[in-house]
């Protein structure tokens, strides 16, 4: 079983592709629980949905937001934060209230208790009804890195060299980033709809390393083959490598 692959010819189309996708969910389910990445391959997807909320095409005040995932030892307003990214790039500019934000606590006192509660939130709502994924050159989905079991629902994360390295380009000066608390690989599989976006050609390998066999906890993207209902939204230069 493969996702469906949808290619676009530019960022830009490939993000517009992925804010309908939301906003057809808002339509037909307004209180939809809804899990966004942070980064930088959201940037053109939130852009619209902000748009399209101010113009009243969409509404975000029933929803709830799920955070996907956070550096340990990083809180809201910590800059290079998912949280504080999350924050400025789209949370706030929709008006998303506090009773409707879900989000990882980095400097909690206990890291596990954490994840315990985020969990109970998670299932209390049902799970979730879409997460939109961005992926690692490891292939991590969130910060579940290679190795993590894919039973796993929130955990603590061990993050390998190259997620520290990639990470840094949040961070306006060199910062130390040794652990993640994210959700699950479990919650990924157990959503009603997974999404993954990647765009440029530095993840064209990632995405043909994705859609190949063996589908294994070594190359955690390969898991999105065994899901109900997975899609991925590609530009041109991340798909370059697959054939579709």
């Amino acid at each position: 079983m493969k996702p469906k692959l949808n290619v676009y010819q530019d960022y830009e189309t490939m993000s517009l592709a992925a804010a309908e996708r939301v906003m057809a969910l808002l339509s037909k389910k307004p209180t939809a629980v809804i899990c966004l990445p942070s980064g930088s391959t959201p940037l053109g997807m939130f852009e619209i949905l902000v748009t399209a909320n101010q113009k009243g095409m969409t509404d975000f005040s029933q929803c709830v937001f799920i955070g996907l995932d956070e550096w340990i030892d990083f809180g809201a307003e910590d800059d290079g934060g998912c949280r504080n990214l999350l924050n400025k790039d789209f949370l706030k500019p929709i008006g998303l209230r506090e009773d409707q934000i879900v989000f990882f606590d980095g400097k909690a006192i206990n890291p596990e208790e954490e994840c315990a509660r985020v969990n109970k939130v998670v299932a209390s709502l049902g799970g979730l009804d879409l997460i939109i994924l961005g992926v690692g050159m490891n292939g991590h989905l969130a910060l579940n890195e290679p190795g993590t079991p894919w039973d796993s629902y929130a955990h603590v994360s061990e993050l390998e060299n190259v997620t520290k390295e990639v990470g840094q380009k949040y961070f306006k000066q060199l910062t130390v980033i040794n652990q993640g608390i994210t959700v699950g690989i479990r919650h990924i599989m157990e959503a009603k709809t997974a999404i993954l976006m990647a765009s440029g050609s530095a993840k064209a390998a990632v995405i043909q390393r994705a859609l190949a066999f063996p589908v294994t906890p070594a190359f955690p993207a390969t898991a999105l083959q065994n899901h109900m209902n997975a899609e991925l939204l590609l530009d041109a230069e991340a798909a370059k490598l697959i054939e579709y």
